[in-house]
């Protein structure tokens, strides 16, 4: 090989030598800039708070009964106790719940009835079918009845205490009924079909909320409350509690609810990082190979070099060697 040619072969070895070197520089911002999107992925998979499921002791409420004759159940529920500041001795507000029975009253009008007697037994048949025992005639009527039935305002008479009311009581609902003869005619003997009113009464329940502002308790050394004490304007109050607990279920529910609408975005949001993570190692991968076959494109370019290099010196050396 000639002086000049292996001057060329030595400069086209050294520029393809430079873009080696330029593109391995690339290839390694490039896996750079992926580090970087690696650790981002992995900053933030560590800020992310993992979904923990409801404890259900944390929806348990303690509350505390006594017996009382005024609930229907029998026992009032202590729902609230707060202590009072600055009491001495120490007195608290306490929210009390009864569950009490209340009359509900209805009427209906123009009912079809007919009556069958049966001895000194009258048998009342409703228009779809339903027989019920008369009971009656009912002098005077309570006048907490009577109020209530024209509080309704559903007829055009006023009902009396001494009008004449018949009764029957439906089984199936407990619901009494009563019919007031004296304003409608009503007459049991008729065995041909009437049109009367009834009026209804029947038992229901509903919850009733007091608040005692000066209540006294009596704890014990595990710190339970065992009596409570008060006084209002009806006397002096004095009763033992009885502890218990109760589990509320809607809301236990409704938070795991939350808690497994959270944990599949939680899920999922792992998921998008690992599959994102994923993609740029083998991303990374690829350029590992690319580095790996730049560097021994380099090596094999360093070794040609070097041999056109000793080629290019002996050429000189020959050169030198005519003129001496």
């Amino acid at each position: 090989m000639g002086m000049a040619a292996s001057q060329a072969r030595y400069l086209g070895i050294q520029a393809r030598k430079t873009n080696v070197e330029y593109e391995g520089q690339q290839v390694n911002q490039q896996r750079t800039a992926l580090a970087n999107q690696s650790a981002n992925l992995f900053r933030r998979l560590l800020t992310l708070e993992v979904p923990t499921p409801p404890d259900q002791t944390n929806y348990k409420t303690s509350n505390y009964t006594f017996s009382d004759a005024t609930s229907s159940d029998g026992n009032a529920t202590i729902e609230e106790i707060t202590a009072n500041e600055g009491t001495d001795p120490q007195t608290y507000t306490v929210n009390i719940r009864r569950n009490v029975t209340v009359p509900q009253y209805g009427a209906m009008t123009n009912q079809e009835v007919s009556v069958i007697k049966d001895g000194d037994t009258y048998k009342m048949n409703l228009s779809n079918g339903t027989q019920f025992t008369l009971n009656g005639p009912i002098t005077p009527l309570s006048e907490t009845y009577v109020n209530a039935f024209n509080e309704l305002g559903s007829t055009e008479y006023e009902n009396s205490t001494d009008d004449t009311y018949y009764r029957y009581t439906n089984p199936a609902t407990g619901a009494t009924y009563y019919i007031n003869a004296t304003q409608t005619g009503f007459n049991p003997d008729v065995q041909t079909n009437q049109t009367i009113d009834m009026f209804s009464m029947i038992s229901g329940t509903e919850q009733q909320y007091q608040t005692i502002t000066n209540a006294t308790l009596g704890k014990s050394e595990e710190g339970i409350y065992t009596s409570i004490y008060w006084t209002d304007d009806e006397g002096s109050h004095s009763y033992n509690l009885t502890p218990s607990s109760e589990y509320d279920d809607a809301a236990y529910d409704a938070a795991m609810n939350q808690y497994n609408y959270d944990k599949e975005l939680y899920d999922k949001e792992v998921a998008d990082i690992n599959a994102k993570t994923q993609e740029l190692q083998e991303q990374d991968r690829t350029l590992e190979l690319r580095l790996a076959q730049l560097d021994t494109e380099q090596q094999a370019l360093q070794t040609e070099l070097e041999s056109v290099k000793k080629v290019i010196d002996s050429n000189i050396d020959n050169v030198f060697k005519t003129f001496q």
